[in-house]
């Protein structure tokens, strides 16, 4: 009997470290599969906030130099690419991509006589990978900012756009659009590091005005954002100017056939920018 005792004790302390290890591995478990999720995915949101602000930011500095037009004075701004994972449990970490594509976007100024002008524009763009929350990407883009999720596109800053409509004898358009274009061969940074992207005044290298047009049209994947704004814009001046905006999906057009006279003013200011510390100069 005393040994069939200590053979009892034995299996209870077995049992016992069994159900305290399935007790354990059910906890770590649950923490894994539905805690550890939900913290990392309000890591990558405010990862996102804070992009959104850096690109506020990036926004205003290069709105200030297109208007100040002091060459030779770069300026940097830091944009964070990603998050890092949890120092403890299971989890990924959430990269970006930041970049400056030259000549990415088109604008064509068709005159009534036939005669087409077309202005590449250059912009910067960010891409998230995030592991748990929603990819976002930001754009500055012809001197808007713009955001971009699957499921469209959102213009969180408006470039310098305005219409004056003398009905129905003339109709004004200003555009003062920033075209950027990159230093020598820092275009591109990825990862989840913090870096700076330096952006500096140029020139302008083309204001003029154009009489007598007959259509202009925007070519850029963005084209939701873009026609919202200047749909909005147009029915400010007069509730039947959006008859003339057509979006195309990959472009804005705005066909001026069905008016009188159209006039654009047209400024292209050229802003130059590098990613990364220490500028690189260039010949002009």
């Amino acid at each position: 009997m005393f040994i069939k005792k200590k053979a009892d004790n034995a299996v209870v302390g077995v049992v016992t470290a069994i159900l305290l290890i399935g007790v354990i591995v059910a906890v770590v478990s649950l923490v894994q599969t539905i805690y550890i999720p939900k913290i990392m995915e309000q890591r990558e949101a405010e990862h996102m906030d804070k992009v959104a602000e850096q690109f506020t930011y990036l926004t205003s500095v290069i709105d200030g130099q297109a208007a100040d037009r002091t060459k030779n004075m770069p300026v940097a701004t830091s944009i964070t690419l990603g998050s890092k994972e949890l120092p403890y449990m299971l989890s990924i970490k959430a990269f970006g991509t930041l970049e400056i594509l030259d000549s990415a976007r088109l604008i064509n100024v068709t005159l009534t006589n036939g005669t087409m002008k077309t202005f590449p524009v250059g912009v910067i763009t960010y891409s998230s990978m995030n592991g748990y929350f929603l990819d976002q990407s930001y754009f500055y883009e012809a001197g808007a900012m713009i955001v971009s999720q699957s499921e469209g596109n959102l213009m969180m800053i408006r470039p310098s756009f305005f219409v004056d409509y003398d009905s129905p004898d003339l109709l004004n358009i200003s555009f003062n659009v920033v075209n950027i274009s990159s230093v020598g061969q820092k275009t591109i940074a990825s990862g989840f590091g913090t870096y700076p992207i330096q952006t500096e005044f140029y020139s302008i290298s083309s204001n003029v005005t154009f009489t007598n047009v007959s259509d202009i049209t925007f070519t850029t994947p963005l084209s939701n954002a873009w026609s919202v704004f200047i749909n909005q814009s147009l029915r400010a001046a007069d509730p039947n100017l959006d008859s003339i905006l057509t979006d195309t999906g990959q472009a804005v057009v705005l066909d001026f056939s069905s008016l009188s006279k159209v006039n654009i003013i047209l400024k292209i200011i050229d802003i130059r920018a590098q990613i990364g510390p220490g500028w690189v100069e260039q010949p002009d």
